[in-house]
């Protein structure tokens, strides 16, 4: 079965960090999100993608390329003209599965844990036009919300109502059968000037029914804001699979719990780390500094002296100075952190994004939520 991966949008709940790449390229336990979604698919024999693209798409093909390094078969299509939503950039897509008897689409932002398998057999056993993964949550306002029969067929599809009929909302992982192209083909655009898929589907349930609900999803992340990527950089870093070390660990240092460590990076004296942890590779990880749990660094990273980091992402190029703390907060690339800094969340809010190619100077506290744009500078007066 074919599958297609919608990967177009902007990531506007994403800024800064999405300014310079694309939502789905945002790392997540050490490699960008997408790939999770293709491991998803390709854990399930889904391998022949295609992928619908548009905003900084060479981020996406330069990474994948034609999908080989991942033991997968990808192309690209561009949604043009884009921001015209889901169902259209599906639509743009239809040339590849229009012959196709079922064909599976995903959204490039979600994250979910589920017997994937399970799911292609209910789909086929029930004969379905339709199979929509669900979620359980406490609050389903701000999402697509379903009601199911006994036999798990849905009767109402409603887009982010005031009163929800049920706690049963849409994931973003769909089996389709080629009827929704001819739906997808007559539909009329929403109050926002958009395609939207909710509508196709509520269609095909008003038409002639056979749209069923997957209500056994183990874990669901729609990764919107970046509270939700630190939320599935969690997720994923606690299911590591194996502690492997391919750097240097000096005399002194501390290591526990499940920590990756790629080559060439130099773990100095008297450093902790408290797994799960992912550090990539040439990092300098200097004396004094305490890592983790929950954080994920990338490639040629240099964490000073005394640095603390927790529940954090790091990425690629950046340098924290000595005595700063970093705790539940993103730095994007080529960033400079200066020293005595602070940055902490708490329950509800992330510490501090900051986006790529920045700099921080030096006794710089931070309240919750902040964000600094790409190519900020930010000091104080004295």
């Amino acid at each position: 079965m074919k599958a297609i991966i919608l990967a177009a949008g902007r990531g506007t709940r994403m800024f800064p960090l999405t300014y310079t790449r694309p939502k789905h390229m945002l790392p997540v336990a050490g490699k960008p999100m997408l790939e999770h979604i293709v491991d998803f698919l390709r854990s399930a024999d889904v391998v022949d993608l295609s992928i619908v693209v548009r905003h900084m798409k060479e981020h996406i093909q330069d990474y994948f390329s034609d999908g080989s390094r991942f033991n997968v078969k990808i192309q690209y299509i561009e949604q043009t003209p884009g921001n015209l939503g889901l169902a259209h950039a599906v639509k743009c897509a239809s040339s590849v599965v229009k012959d196709e008897d079922d064909f599976i689409v995903i959204l490039g932002d979600v994250l979910i844990e589920l017997d994937f398998r399970q799911m292609l057999e209910q789909h086929k056993s029930k004969k379905a036009r339709a199979t929509i993964a669900l979620a359980t949550v406490e609050d389903p306002r701000p999402f697509g919300v379903v009601t199911l029969n006994e036999d798990l067929e849905i009767r109402q599809l409603v887009e982010k109502p005031r009163v929800p009929a049920s706690n049963q909302v849409i994931t973003g992982l769909y089996i389709f059968n080629h009827d929704i192209l001819e739906i997808i083909d007559n539909l009329k655009p929403s109050w926002r000037g958009e395609f939207e898929l909710t509508d196709a589907m509520q269609k095909m349930v008003e038409k002639e029914g056979s749209v069923y609900g997957f209500p056994a999803t183990n874990w669901w992340k729609d990764t919107g804001r970046p509270t939700d990527l630190l939320d599935a950089n969690k997720k994923f870093l606690s299911e590591l699979p194996s502690f492997f070390m391919l750097g240097e660990v000096q005399k002194g240092a501390e290591l526990r719990g499940t920590i990756q460590i790629d080559r060439n990076t130099v773990v100095q004296e008297d450093a902790e780390i408290v797994g799960p942890v992912v550090i990539g590779k040439d990092c300098q990880i200097g004396p004094g500094c305490k890592i983790g749990p929950y954080v994920e660094i990338g490639d040629k990273v240099q964490l000073v002296e005394n640095v603390l980091l927790k529940n954090s992402i790091v990425m690629n190029n950046s340098i924290i100075s000595n005595e700063t703390t970093i705790y539940d907060s993103i730095i994007g690339e080529d960033c400079q952190i200066g020293p005595n800094c602070t940055a902490r969340g708490n329950n509800t809010n992330f510490g501090i994004v900051v986006g790529d190619h920045s700099t921080v100077g030096p006794h710089i506290h931070f309240n919750p939520n902040n964000t600094l744009g790409p190519h900020s500078r930010f000091e104080t007066k004295l």
